[in-house]
């Protein structure tokens, strides 16, 4: 067992608030299939916000509880029947799978039948937090990376041994985790978007940028951006996006009709990051016939994407994709 820091979550004092402190935990031995990682960078998600922002009970989700599923860094000791990694190898982390379901024998680990439970929810028994003596809910996507040491099952770890040519780039490579991941996924796997496709992304943090950098490789016929912070935009030409929208100077044109004014069918493949309702259905309007609209933002508790199924059925043929 080693001392160590980690920022621990705690019930919201307010709805739709974070309480989050940074505290001293206590750190378990790996026990087997687990390894002890110690932490060089993290990634912050939205999902890390919106999981600690709910009440006690709501989703399975428990507190205290330590947060953080892009994690990077150097592994400490291992467990029991451990074989992927050796103490002092530098490893990313991801989200946790069984491995043994049909979604995950079938090479779909992101639709593990345990999935929710495992990577949102997690477990105890991996640390303690010293001044209050609870065990708080760890391996969180089986990392729990808001931790400075953490238990990590193996299945959440890729070996980077032979390809870092510095710790140091463990720094930049710490957001593969999940963002970048998530984004390259939507537009290679999900949508299988390729030179035919105009494409458009809503939202440009690391998912919205991981789906541009992808379209851009895969030759999309056009690549439409949209954000609300110029900066971003930017930044995004230069990463190949064809066409930008600023959503914040729109003024009284909606996004359907600044689609529809680059392209008159609309967008053949629609890529959601924000989870903003108004923006997920005006998404949806300025998809094209046998479109898809891919949703990955998490969109607030509660709310119902409203489809007008006739209209759909009829004129546009639409494939909607929801991200876990």
């Amino acid at each position: 067992m080693i001392t160590t820091t980690a920022i621990v979550a705690r019930e919201p004092e307010q709805p739709l608030s974070i309480n989050w402190a940074l505290e001293e935990v206590e750190v378990y031995t790996p026990g087997e299939g687990e390894i002890l990682v110690e932490m060089r960078a993290t990634g912050i998600c939205h999902t890390d916000i919106v999981l600690s922002s709910v009440p006690s009970g709501s989703l399975g989700i428990q507190y205290p509880k330590i947060l953080g599923h892009e994690g990077a860094g150097i592994v400490r000791a291992r467990g029991q029947n451990v074989k992927s990694v050796e103490v002092g190898d530098p490893v990313l982390l991801s989200y946790y799978s069984c491995s043994s379901c049909e979604s995950c024998q079938n090479s779909h680990p992101a639709y593990c039948d345990v999935f929710a439970k495992e990577n949102y929810v997690g477990r105890q028994g991996g640390m303690k937090i010293c001044k209050a003596g609870e065990e708080p809910w760890s391996m969180y996507f089986g990392q729990s990376s808001f931790a400075r040491h953490s238990i990590v099952s193996e299945v959440s770890v890729v070996n980077v041994k032979n390809m870092l040519r510095s710790e140091d780039e463990l720094k930049l490579f710490a957001p593969l985790g999940c963002g970048f991941q998530t984004g390259m996924g939507a537009i290679l796997n999900t949508s299988n978007a390729g030179p035919d496709d105009v494409v458009m992304i809503l939202g440009l943090g690391a998912v919205g940028m991981g789906a541009l950098m992808t379209a851009k490789i895969r030759e999309c016929k056009a690549i439409i951006v949209v954000d609300k912070v110029e900066t971003r935009l930017e930044h995004a030409k230069r990463l190949g996006a064809s066409h930008t929208i600023n959503t914040g100077t729109l003024d009284n044109t909606g996004l359907k009709d600044a689609v529809c004014q680059l392209f008159p069918s609309g967008a053949s493949v629609v890529i959601d990051t924000t989870g903003v309702p108004a923006l997920i259905e005006e998404g949806l309007q300025a998809t094209r016939k046998r479109g898809k609209l891919v949703l990955i933002g998490v969109a607030p508790l509660g709310y119902g994407l409203n489809v007008d199924v006739v209209q759909h059925v009829n004129f546009s043929a639409l494939t909607i994709f929801i991200f876990q």
